[in-house]
């Protein structure tokens, strides 16, 4: 079970480091077993033990700025979702807590050496020479807020919970019927005739009357009017604004590098790998005879279907993304340009393969290809810093009823007039130059509607790390447009709704026909209409060129020979599906395997979830929502 663990340290991403460690379980929620307790201090308790408000505070902090950072700032962080927050990282202490009971109980430990080990295999503590640094562990340390004895305590407590909870995942395997009914949903592949009825394809309709044209004027109004603008005047403390001015040192850019360098895992070697597997050794030895005879790649794969046997264009891959470990290792060791095998992976499988394109591993990027997002994101940060710097000046100034147009030049704002309508379009049809990130154009476009003609400017907290200030010095209320003014959009209109009618009628004129027993192909004769073919589809794989993405749900509803119609931007479909193709999972071996190992974890999440939650619920915890009421409070 150490083993596991160990293996799986090396898998966390650097940035999300400290967050497992404390919140090592999914959000199992607080539900019926937590009740109040009484006024002794305490955050929580769970079989006698007291879980302090510091600790509740800290995982708590480390929720609400993992929030902070996804919602764009702590102003988009509402009282609801603290409370929620701070009620998530107490159910995850009290359910650490009561596993950590449990597995005292049972007598498991992690002893110094087992904890050692685990820290000098993480690879946030290495240095540049792959070993473990004692510099960089106590860096990384001091910018989490952690002493070395928390974080081997942590540590620690995380060793025992994973010996008793990987014992649980380690029982649960996906039951066969599963993973067979599963491999024939998600890799069944379907066929359907098609024909297109475009729109642009419809016969022309009779030239209409000036009182149908009229009558379609009136009873579409919304397709006619201009919207509501308003005129505004605009202020914004922007960083993206102020960063265009700031001017980065390359020794900055060098130094930022060097720490992206040693905090970023090295980019793994890559591989192609053109391989055949099959289930019998015989057919794998005939198959690696032909292509070491210099049989091309299409005609190995034509032998390995005829043989029954499976061939997989693997291009660009890391070891890791190997199907089958025993393949990937092989794989990984051969020499680029070599037949390798028959080499086993697994009980009945063989595989012969032959690597290409080896791309050797090294740093994620080089100083070239970092050093221009490096210099934005120095120029960001600092751009930042000056608008926290100059807030309280233009607060000041709004505060003294100073004119937008007349606040000091030095605080670097970006001023815009101009009208805008809901959209935030100008009165050309033209997005308005408002700068800043899309959300701060939004926020301001909401806030212009939102306030009222002359109403005084004050500071509103934008995305983004801005600040902005407008002032609505008139409105252009909506008006429908005069009927001479479009008259030629109505027509336009009106034509465009006559031909969507016309293919309308006989798309379902064909529809109805063919549940009357005709084919498509008969009734887009009697039509003149050219009949396709779609490529085999999936369910969620990628949609063929020409096959409308709205049609695949519809044809995976139907039973082979059955028709359907949908309607595209471009006009209508009339289809008829004319295969089903359920692939046998013994030609597929890897794939098969690779879907019975993800049905297993995601059903052992699961148990692991409901162990948990057991637990917990046995351990009868309570909790002071007083205490975590008032950690929640900004």
């Amino acid at each position: 079970m150490l083993a596991v663990f160990r293996r799986s340290l090396n898998t966390w991403p650097v940035r999300v480091l400290f967050v497992l460690l404390i919140a090592a379980f999914g959000v199992w929620g607080i539900g019926d077993v937590l009740r109040n307790l009484g006024n002794d201090g305490s955050a929580a308790k769970v079989d006698g033990q007291a879980i302090s408000p510091q600790q509740v505070a800290g995982a708590y902090r480390q929720q609400l700025e993992q929030a902070t950072q996804q919602m764009g700032g702590p102003d988009h962080v509402t009282a609801e979702m603290r409370m929620m927050l701070a009620e998530q990282a107490t159910a995850r202490l009290v359910a650490q807590a009561a596993i950590d009971h449990m597995a005292r109980g049972m007598g498991l430990a992690a002893p110094n050496a087992t904890v050692q080990q685990a820290v000098f295999g993480m690879d946030a503590f290495k240095g540049a020479d792959g070993k473990f640094d004692k510099t960089q562990f106590d860096q990384v340390l001091q910018a989490n807020g952690l002493s070395e004895t928390e974080f081997l305590h942590l540590m620690q407590g995380q060793i025992i919970r994973n010996q008793l909870l990987n014992s649980i995942r380690a029982a649960v395997t996906a039951p066969p019927v599963m993973v067979k009914t599963a491999y024939a949903f998600q890799n069944q592949t379907r066929t359907a005739d098609l024909v297109q009825l475009p729109f642009a394809a419809a016969p022309a309709p009779a030239a209409p009357s000036d009182q149908v044209l009229q009558r379609w004027y009136k009873n579409h109004p919304s397709e006619f009017s201009a919207p509501e603008y308003r005129r505004i005047t605009l202020v914004i403390l922007s960083p993206e604004f102020l960063a265009r001015d700031i001017t980065v040192p390359d020794a900055d850019v060098q130094a930022a590098y060097q720490r992206m360098v040693a905090e970023t895992p090295p980019k793994p070697e890559t591989r192609t790998v053109d391989v055949v597997l099959a289930q019998d050794q015989k057919a794998a030895q005939a198959i690696a005879a032909q292509w070491q005879g210099g049989a091309s790649w299409d005609a190995v794969q034509a032998a390995a279907k005829a043989a029954g046997a499976t061939s997989l264009d693997l291009p660009n891959i890391t070891q890791a993304q190997v199907p089958s470990e025993a393949l990937g290792e092989a794989a990984f060791k051969a020499k680029a340009d070599t037949v390798t095998g028959p080499v086993s992976t697994g009980a009945t499988s063989w595989a012969v393969f032959k690597v290409s394109n080896i791309q050797s591993g090294g740093a994620a990027q080089s100083y070239a290809e970092a050093a221009p997002g490096l210099r934005q994101t120095i120029a960001r940060q600092r751009a930042v810093a000056l608008v926290n710097k100059r807030v309280n000046a233009l607060q000041d100034a709004l505060a003294g009823r100073t004119p937008l147009e007349k606040l000091p030049a030095n605080l670097g704002l970006a001023a815009l007039q101009g009208s805008i309508d809901s959209s935030g379009l100008t009165e050309q049809g033209t997005p308005a130059p408002i700068p800043g990130t899309a959300a701060v154009r939004q926020a301001v476009v909401d806030q212009a509607f939102k306030q009222k003609v002359h109403e005084a400017a004050t500071l509103i907290n934008g995305p983004d790390n801005s600040y902005f200030a407008l002032t609505v010095d008139g409105i252009t209320p909506a008006t429908t447009k005069p009927y001479a003014a479009v008259e030629q959009q109505v027509l336009q209109s009106w034509t465009e709704a006559e031909r969507r009618r016309e293919q309308n009628v006989a798309a379902t004129a064909m529809l109805q026909a063919m549940k009357g027993g005709r084919t498509l192909q008969g009734v887009a004769d009697a039509k003149g209409l050219t009949v396709t073919t779609t490529p085999a589809l999936t369910r969620q794989g990628q949609v063929p060129d020409g096959v409308p993405q709205n049609l695949v749900a519809p044809l995976f509803s139907l039973d082979q020979g059955a028709s359907t119609m949908i309607e595209t931007p471009e006009g209508f479909v009339v289809a008829q599906l004319k295969s089903v193709n359920t692939p046998d999972p013994k030609a597929d071996p890897v794939g098969y395997d690779q879907l019975r190992a993800s049905l297993s974890s995601a059903l052992a999440d699961d148990m692991q979830a409901v162990f948990a939650g057991v637990v917990t619920a046995r351990a009868n915890p309570r909790i002071n929502q007083a205490v975590i009421q008032q950690i929640a409070q900004p």
